[in-house]
């Protein structure tokens, strides 16, 4: 019975491995970028024990990027927290849906499952392929650490690597950019999402109009969340049709 339980346990890790590696180039990669940053605008000695500290605790990418300017420009606390609420709001949104899935779990576990959900880890945790036989919270639990392993090696090397090989970082603070512009051409293919997008750019264009670069941010995404909420029923409809 103990070695069923083991054989089962090894292809429930295994395949969360598996699911993850897609996750893993892309965290890899961006996170390689946000630990160039860091060491560039941030030059110290002990920078990537810094990129280590922030990534284990942070684990998102548009608040890893964000950070480093953070503390460059020294912003106040009360900005940072209403920027990284407004920034991951949506995880909120996201973990309803598995409420069900995650109830009677240790608290423990489901306080990990609910601070390491990102965008891929949620799209894995809601796929679930889990072997026959697999504890879905088990392999879960085992997709967010290998997710979270994976950002944490990118940003430490990243750092590494900017700290000790001499190259310019100039631009490479657009990968965050560059990325969301992906997704977002990507999902505007579906002639459904451009209500979305016009919501999004439209907010974007109302903030740097209304106020400076530096303080657009939280205006737009007030306007931005207020938008959605009042046209929430019309595009329920849109989306159900």
């Amino acid at each position: 019975m103990k070695e069923q339980y083991f054989m089962i346990k090894a292809k429930t890790l295994h395949a969360a491995f598996v699911a993850s590696l897609p996750v893993m180039m892309g965290y890899l990669a961006m996170g390689l970028a946000a630990g160039v940053l860091l060491a560039g605008k941030i030059p110290r000695p002990d920078i990537a024990l810094w990129a280590f500290l922030t990534s284990a605790t942070t684990i998102s990418g548009a608040l890893q990027f964000a950070i480093v300017d953070w503390i460059s420009q020294k912003t106040a606390i009360i900005d940072v927290a209403l920027l990284t609420l407004f920034l991951n709001v949506r995880y909120a949104m996201y973990g309803l849906s598995l409420l069900e899935r995650f109830r009677g779990i240790s608290k423990w576990k489901k306080s990990y499952l609910i601070w390491s959900l990102t965008d891929e880890t949620y799209a894995l945790e809601v796929e679930c392929a889990v072997p026959p036989g697999g504890d879905p919270v088990k392999y879960c639990i085992a997709v967010a650490a290998f997710d979270h392993l994976y950002w944490i090696t990118g940003v430490t090397l990243g750092a590494l690597a900017g700290r000790f090989l001499p190259f310019s970082n100039r631009g490479i603070e657009f990968a965050m950019t560059a990325l969301f512009l992906v997704v977002l051409t990507d999902q505007c293919r579906d002639r459904r999402n451009w209500i979305p997008a016009a919501i999004g750019i439209a907010a974007a264009i109302a903030g740097r109009v209304f106020f400076s670069t530096d303080n657009m941010l939280i205006p737009a995404m007030v306007l931005m969340v207020t938008a959605f909420i009042s046209c929430r029923k019309h595009l329920e409809k849109v989306f159900a049709s």
